[in-house]
């Protein structure tokens, strides 16, 4: 079982490049970042969590950019989104953005997706697609995506994706495409994940039944005729939470990956985190 660690990607947190290098001598296997291409000052959106959105939102760096710094200062690292949200972007920069990363990087990326939690960014960003129809809209974009990457050329009839023949150049280095992880939860949700995702990166929030909704996914997999062995789950956890011994649960529950979300709201905080991770990541084996 792997390990990674998520950062929201402010311009306060530790700098990307140098979280990279931390992560990779200390035997992470991935870096992952968060995305908000915008945040609407005035929304009626309740935060998930409850409360008021946390001040890191407004401060957000960008994601292909940050991911490139870590990725010229390291050899192994994998490149994860955490969440992107493509359909607040535009389809065709979109996927020469990830194939530009994909190919620079040597074939690192992790395309995390999903569909965010702010209708009024959803609706700012001028996205074609429906906001109560976004998780259908995610996998038309994910098709286009990929057709984008696989074909010499691209051409794609979908429902809110429609383009004639175009030449979009680089193709990814991992073939067919990076894998997509959808990071995305609830009864639509996981059912896109495992319909058509490479993987699933759900959180683990500490509730009592995440087994049973591993279960239920990996069920619904073999329903629709897919092998769960081949679709990777990577499980976002949180600090303090994860022990050795939760770790360890993870692992004999098959999951792949787990991906911490640490303290990052400075530069010095992640250290002693990654410092006390390292020492359990030996511990695993």
């Amino acid at each position: 079982m792997q390990v990674g660690y998520f950062t929201m990607n402010g311009l306060h947190n530790a700098r990307p490049d140098d979280l990279g290098r931390a992560l990779e001598e200390r035997g992470f296997d991935s870096l992952w970042v968060g995305d908000h291409p915008q945040i609407p000052v005035s929304r009626k959106t309740p935060y998930p969590a409850g409360g008021e959105m946390p001040e890191h939102y407004k401060h957000l760096a960008d994601p292909f950019v940050s991911l490139s710094m870590a990725a010229a200062v390291t050899k192994t690292l994998k490149l994860g989104f955490a969440v992107a949200l493509p359909l607040e972007r535009e389809v065709f920069a979109t996927a020469k953005a990830v194939a530009t990363l994909d190919r620079l990087s040597g074939g690192r990326v992790l395309f995390g997706v999903g569909v965010g939690w702010n209708q009024e960014e959803f609706e700012l960003s001028g996205s074609k697609v429906p906001w109560s129809k976004r998780y259908s809209g995610l996998k038309d974009c994910s098709m286009a995506l990929r057709a984008l990457w696989m074909q010499d050329e691209a051409a794609y009839q979908g429902t809110y994706y429609q383009f004639e023949k175009v030449w979009s150049y680089p193709k990814p280095l991992q073939q067919p495409w990076p894998p997509i992880y959808l990071g995305v939860a609830g009864k639509i949700g996981s059912g896109h994940a495992a319909e058509w995702g490479d993987g699933w990166f759900p959180m683990d929030m500490g509730t009592n039944n995440f087994e049973s909704k591993l279960k239920h996914f990996r069920a619904s997999l073999q329903t629709l005729g897919r092998d769960p062995a081949k679709v990777n789950i990577s499980v976002l956890a949180f600090y303090p939470d994860v022990t050795l011994d939760k770790l360890k649960q993870y692992r004999d529950m098959g999951v792949n990956r787990v991906v911490i979300s640490g303290p990052s709201h400075n530069e010095a905080a992640p250290l002693p985190v990654m410092d006390h991770y390292a020492k359990l990541i030996s511990a695993l084996g």
